[in-house]
């Protein structure tokens, strides 16, 4: 028996619902890579040059804020679908450990189809945006790159999440109808 909070991947493979769940944690691995091993540094070394150019130049980077904090959403993003696979978001556990096994089956169905609605309206609006953001060719106000790129890493960011999340509903929804809660 798998833990609750176990991966999909660190689960037995027994159909495709679990073929699904290692393709999503794979995808969601790969999000987190491109986040530890592009975008932090990639923000690392900027606020790097901004606060060296700043101190002993005189002259700082003037998009280094709101550059770095584009991508830190950006990263933060990417990483949450491999955060709700793995289950390691932040929960209420002095509440919800009380509760019984159906009770807490109940409250992650319920809270997650919340948040895949949100999580999906938010992928369509993102998606909608990316047109607009490459046409007029929208960019900040010290930050002078298109913003249409980050739109589109937002968007995919976005989508994972969306699928991961309801995965994980899916999931619960399963051990529900499977093991009546016990």
């Amino acid at each position: 028996m798998v833990a609750q909070d176990a991966s999909p991947s660190d689960a037995p493979e027994t159909g495709p619902f679990d073929k699904l769940g290692k393709i999503l944690d794979k995808l969601a691995d790969i999000n987190l890579a491109v986040t530890y091993w592009i975008i932090y540094p990639f923000i690392l070394v900027v606020i790097t040059v901004d606060v060296v150019g700043r101190n002993f130049f005189s002259h700082p980077l003037a998009w280094a804020i709101e550059g770095s904090g584009l991508f830190l959403i950006g990263g933060i993003f990417l990483a949450l679908g491999k955060v709700e696979l793995e289950k390691s978001h932040i929960m209420l556990d002095i509440i919800y450990d009380r509760y019984p096994r159906k009770l807490k089956l109940f409250v992650d169905f319920s809270t997650r189809i919340i948040v895949t609605l949100w999580a999906a309206a938010t992928t369509v609006r993102s998606a909608i945006e990316i047109p607009t953001a490459y046409t007029l060719v929208e960019s900040g106000a010290d930050f002078r790159y298109p913003f249409w790129p980050m739109r589109v890493i937002m968007t995919f960011a976005f989508l994972t999440l969306t699928f991961c999340l309801l995965y994980n509903t899916l999931d619960a929804c399963r051990q529900f109808c499977k093991k009546g809660g016990k």
